[in-house]
């Protein structure tokens, strides 16, 4: 939910910002949103500060559970669970950045949109997702996490050429509701579930680092790349969006086959002995 509000902030800002004179944009105006994520930082800290331990981890620290080097005891006890988590990241987190970023760029420089256009269908999609995502962790609740999860990224292997198609048509109207679709109502099932999926994979003792070890490796292997790699796959193969799509669908077998050994829990206490 944190990496989608500050999602939607910043492509709304940026929105705000190409109304600017290119001159403009180009001179300072595209530094604003970046200066301005220095707050959703500060903000961030607040409310972590405020946050209580769960009282599985409260019981683990009692009886003097908790891990003295909690990397190294992750990845001795853990490293399955590591590997699950990064593997289950991947649908997250290379879609959401095509959808986003890629998006931008394809749009404007292959496709004839309009920055503000685009930004727009962006900043629309997230608003949307940014609603669902509660919904979703509520459905969740009632059908389980690796149900909802698997549902969304299959949905996701049927829509990767659709995708592009409806991209294709160069329609305004369709350039939303194809990044509606993806970004807003497709990508909500899977990041909604993925927090509360991987708590249910680690012991508490080492669940904050293992958490953290598969949502930054993840993000780092499969997010920061996305784009460079859809770019790249445009170049080498003269602008067609296919090889883009079949990767969009690799992904998604990717952490499909890291989620088969996945237990739902939805229907046990998330305790010490979450394996």
């Amino acid at each position: 939910m944190g990496v989608t509000i500050g999602m939607l902030l910043g492509t709304l800002a940026l929105s705000l910002m190409t109304l600017l004179p290119d001159e403009q944009f180009m001179t300072w105006g595209w530094r604003v949103p970046f200066i301005l994520s220095a707050f959703l930082v500060l903000f961030g800290l607040w409310v972590r500060k405020g946050i209580d331990e769960t009282p599985s981890f409260k019981k683990a620290q009692e009886k003097g559970e908790i891990a003295k080097i909690p990397f190294l005891e992750t990845m001795r006890t853990h490293w399955k669970e590591v590997l699950i988590a990064v593997g289950a990241k991947v649908v997250e987190t290379a879609p959401f950045y095509i959808f986003s970023t890629f998006i931008v760029s394809y749009a404007t420089t292959q496709l004839g949109f309009s920055r503000t256009v685009t930004l727009n269908a962006v900043t629309l999609a997230t608003v949307i997702t940014t609603i669902l995502i509660p919904v979703m962790g509520n459905l969740s609740d009632k059908i389980g996490r690796k149900k909802l999860y698997v549902g969304g990224t299959f949905l996701m292997i049927l829509y990767a050429f659709p995708y592009f198609w409806l991209l294709d048509q160069k329609s305004e109207a369709l350039l939303i509701v194809a990044t509606i679709i993806g970004l807003g109502i497709i990508w909500a099932p899977i990041t909604a579930v993925l927090g509360t999926m991987f708590s249910e994979i680690f012991k508490s003792n080492v669940r904050y680092t293992g958490i953290s070890l598969g949502y930054q490796i993840g993000a780092a292997l499969a997010g920061g790349t996305a784009p460079l790699v859809a770019t790249a796959l445009l170049t080498a193969y003269d602008d067609s969006y296919v090889p883009v799509a079949l990767y969009i669908i690799l992904t998604s077998f990717v952490s499909l086959i890291a989620v088969a050994a996945v237990r739902d829990r939805k229907n046990e206490e998330l305790d010490t002995e979450a394996a």
